[in-house]
């Protein structure tokens, strides 16, 4: 008895996970499959466990439960991708005064003006929300101090503190590898450029170079610090 209610303790004390397309992470955009010479729907034939190449992307995950109803969306966006509008004064679209228009001044330094206007995309699965601004400039002083300085002074859609440098994965996680050229869901990314962004992360086996994410294609590779790369700012939704 005393162990049995020792194991019961125990495994309330695990932390639960969300499950299936709940959970934090969202999909490739990738839905459909390789039948050896083009890209066709998903079967069994060209993707099942006994087919030439088994077990492909487009079988598995959000893209195809959303594509079957198995769930809604919050907002919108491309496949299972699912986005919503924010404008500088932190109202999302189609709540308070935000207009839900694309804000004029998205390539250089915010100013907040109109306070009704799209300026950030949240993302609904994972919580985080983008800044539409896309700046350039070297690693270690603009993309880790200059911008994020910049936007929480000018108080980006209702925040004026926690904008910072993605993670590669974070950066990953809005990368449509369904699309490319640019390889995301341009409707809620407007102006995103067909180049190289920076992440906050170190390339460990180089401390001179951090990871970068290429929103053409999504690809990611490591580059020199003092390169001029893109920058899209990121921040928790909390």
């Amino acid at each position: 008895m005393t162990r049995f209610l020792l194991a019961l303790l125990f495994a309330a004390s695990l932390p639960v996970y969300a499950a299936g397309p709940t959970g934090l992470l969202n999909d490739t955009g990738q839905d459909t499959c390789y039948d050896g010479a083009n890209l066709v729907a998903c079967a069994a034939g060209n993707s099942g466990d006994a087919a030439a190449n088994p077990r492909q992307d487009g079988r598995f995950g959000r893209d195809p439960a959303f594509a079957a109803g198995q769930y809604t969306k919050t907002g919108a966006g491309a496949k299972s991708f699912d986005f919503t509008k924010v404008c500088f004064n932190g109202d999302a679209a189609g709540s308070g005064t935000c207009t839900g228009v694309l804000a004029a001044n998205t390539t250089a330094a915010a100013t907040g003006t109109p306070s009704t206007d799209w300026a950030c995309t949240r993302d609904n699965v994972t919580n985080l929300i983008w800044s539409l601004q896309s700046g350039q400039g070297n690693w270690t002083t603009y993309a880790n101090t200059t911008l994020p300085g910049t936007t929480n002074t000018a108080i980006r859609c209702g925040y004026n503190t926690g904008w910072r440098l993605p993670t590669r994965r974070e950066l990953l996680s809005i990368v449509h590898n369904g699309a490319s050229n640019p390889a995301i869901d341009s409707a809620y990314f407007p102006s995103t450029q067909s180049n190289w962004y920076w992440s906050a992360d170190t390339y460990a086996p180089g401390p001179a170079l951090a990871w970068g994410v290429n929103f053409n294609v999504g690809s990611t590779s490591a580059g020199n610090k003092a390169n001029n790369y893109y920058v899209r700012l990121v921040r928790s939704g909390q």
